[in-house]
């Protein structure tokens, strides 16, 4: 429990106020520290709390943490006088995908598992509801629900109760039930409607609306009031280069309100719409390069801020407080990205993240009523003496002329010249990169290899039609994209092209088995974690795994391309004869993203054609490490494997 002491030790340890001063005393000069190059140990320690959400009240805040080798939810409690932290209990099957709070005294938390349909296995979620005082949880909703029960689509203020559109099995659409938060008890206020996925709610708890697709084509209910039938908009076509919209909000009481749509530009913007004509008005925002992630208005419906990622995660704020307590902010952690995480109701108290790629970051809290920011907690302790590596933002042309942005971190004190050579695409594949601290970048640095990290065609966030790039480009022209970026930085004289290798999870991972198989002209050697092996299989596991959703629905068309197309021919699975490059495959044997079958068929595969390769399954492990050790102990294996493989 040595991480909550410290927070409890050092959450009121007032650093200068925001406020104006008296002038302090010129500073003796100190001895800069020696920076030493981090670890695997260092980099693979969990950071002990991380992500924290503050309270309605402001007088709690929850946030992940990694206390006794497993990952729990820690509540910590302010006081005048000091700070008490605690685990919430959660069954070990179960992984924490999110968390919110339901007025002060509730916890939200999305669960999932591993669960068998139909002889395969399905990954389930679920909302667990902790009472705080008592301890006492419950999984909200029906008892009968399918596959995904954790669509909150409303929370009480006050924490009295929230709307969960879940659907009662696979079979069937969802539907909105309201929860009792005190009883638990369930009732159903809206039905299912057919081909509607999404609903939506005012500010007041009220069902207004939801979002239909079918054949191609979207439409709108909609409803103005909790009395009145919903009514279906006009019926438009999906993906022909018109107006699409992934949310709207309308306001209480009003046919009007806010909706994020595409703009004519083909990016995800903030307009004003009218839900009586079906019209977009007013373009509230519209970001030049990518689309905005999301959105926050007050109780009187008056926007407060709009969020977007460029390089990094940033924020345009309309509310002029909000905008000078920002500037105030970077003025007091200069050189750091600064960000406003969370605040509670009355805007009394803030939770602060300052940090950056080489700065792994720390929490602060401010309290507007002292004026104070002060220090809450540094998830990476271990890193505050260590040589870390900047990330910069890089741009490259791929073979069909596309422009793909990515980032590319190089090992401290080396010469940018013939250096081996990392790349790791991301995850998803509908998701993107963005500047920031990563640990696995951060340990191959230091062992002098360059990084690059590509935002391959399909990657989300710059403009819809970016992502439509990746419609049939599984392991095709996103593997081009991948395999372009390492061809760039050879031909610039950056990285020796003898000497790249590829490293990824999930996506990321599957891009690795797929260039074992694919590429081995362009790479010496290939590094999965939770990597996917069936692309089909993987497919009616879970179709959520391949989604983007803002963009399209047509989840399974959007991989294949075309209907006709045999998902096998980009399958590693299927391709065994081809690989020949040394392959290291590691997977957590409770996975519930990408199940740990789709490793250890790679490996039964490999193992019987007599291909040597490496393989390790980290037992109780999910989509990510949870236990420090076991985290500590991949990082180990991937620098013996490149060290063998691919020395830098």
């Amino acid at each position: 429990m040595r991480s909550i002491v410290f927070l409890a030790s050092t959450l009121w340890a007032a650093l200068p106020a925001i406020a104006s001063a008296q002038p302090a005393a010129p500073a003796v000069a100190e001895a800069p520290v020696a920076l030493t190059k981090p670890t695997a140990a260092d980099l693979g320690a969990l950071p002990f709390m991380n992500l924290p959400v503050l309270s309605p009240d402001g007088a709690r805040m929850a946030a992940r943490g990694h206390l006794a080798g497993r990952t729990a939810i820690v509540v910590s409690t302010f006081s005048a006088t000091n700070t008490t932290s605690e685990a919430l209990p959660m069954h070990a099957d179960h992984q924490i995908e999110w968390y919110r709070w339901a007025g002060n005294g509730k916890l939200l938390v999305s669960i999932s598992r591993l669960s068998q349909f139909n002889g395969e296995e399905v990954r389930m979620t679920r909302v667990a509801v902790v009472d705080i005082a008592t301890r006492n949880t419950f999984i909200a909703g029906p008892k009968m629900q399918g596959i995904d029960g954790d669509d909150v689509i409303y929370v009480d203020p006050d924490g009295a109760y929230i709307l969960l559109s879940t659907q009662a099995t696979i079979y069937d659409y969802p539907s909105v039930h309201r929860i009792d938060l005190a009883t638990g008890k369930s009732r159903q206020i809206v039905s299912q409607s057919q081909d509607v996925w999404r609903w939506f709610a005012d500010a007041s708890g009220v069902v207004r609306g939801g979002i239909g697709h079918s054949g191609g084509s979207w439409w709108v209910l909609y409803r103005s009031t909790a009395d009145a039938p919903f009514k279906r908009t006009i019926q438009r076509k999906a993906g022909g280069g018109g107006t699409e919209v992934d949310r709207f909000e309308p306001a209480t009481g009003q046919d009007s309100g806010y909706a994020v749509a595409t703009s004519p530009a083909g990016r995800f913007s903030l307009y004003r719409y009218d839900f009586r004509t079906d019209a977009l008005g007013e373009l509230v925002y519209e970001n030049p390069a990518v689309d905005i992630d999301d959105y926050d208005i007050d109780a009187s419906g008056k926007l407060r801020a709009v969020y977007y990622t460029d390089e990094h995660g940033m924020v345009e704020w309309f509310d002029p407080a909000l905008k000078s307590f920002q500037a105030r902010l970077n003025k007091a952690l200069p050189g750091s990205i600064v960000r406003i995480v969370s605040t509670n109701r009355d805007r009394t108290r803030y939770l602060v993240w300052a940090g950056g790629s080489d700065d792994p970051g720390r929490y602060f809290l401010f309290d507007k009523t002292t004026n104070v920011l002060a220090h809450a907690f540094t998830p990476f302790d271990r890193l505050a003496d260590k040589l870390l590596a900047p990330m910069k933002p890089v741009r490259y042309k791929a073979r069909d002329g596309l422009e793909i942005r990515g980032y590319l971190t190089l090992p401290p004190g080396r010469d940018p010249k013939n250096l081996p050579l990392i790349v790791m695409p991301h995850g998803g594949p509908f998701a993107r990169d963005e500047l920031g601290f990563d640990p696995w970048v951060q340990y191959l640095a230091s062992k002098g290899y360059a990084v690059l990290q590509p935002n391959f065609r399909g990657s989300t966030g710059f403009g819809k039609a970016f992502v439509e790039r990746g419609t049939g480009a599984w392991g095709r022209g996103m593997q081009d994209d991948i395999d372009d970026g390492a061809k760039w930085l050879a031909t610039s004289g950056v990285a020796d092209a003898k000497r790249v290798c590829i490293m990824g999870a999930s996506f990321g991972g599957y891009a690795a088995m797929w260039a074992a198989a694919r590429n081995p002209d362009i790479y010496r050697c290939a590094i999965s974690f939770a990597g996917i092996s069936d692309v089909g299989a993987m497919l009616r596991y879970d179709r959520k795994q391949f989604s983007a959703p803002r963009y399209f629905s047509d989840w399974r068309e959007r991989v294949a391309g075309d209907k006709k197309f045999e998902l096998g021919q980009i399958s590693p699975l299927l391709a065994i004869d081809r690989m020949s490059m040394p392959i290291l495959i590691a997977h957590g044997s409770k996975d519930s993203n990408v199940p740990m079958s789709q490793s250890r068929r790679l490996h039964d595969a490999l193992t019987k054609a007599g291909k040597a390769h490496d393989y390790v399954i980290y037992e109780g492990e999910g989509h990510g490490f949870e236990k420090p050790e076991n985290s500590v102990d991949f990082l180990e294996r991937v620098g013996r494997f490149l060290d063998t493989h691919n020395p830098a």
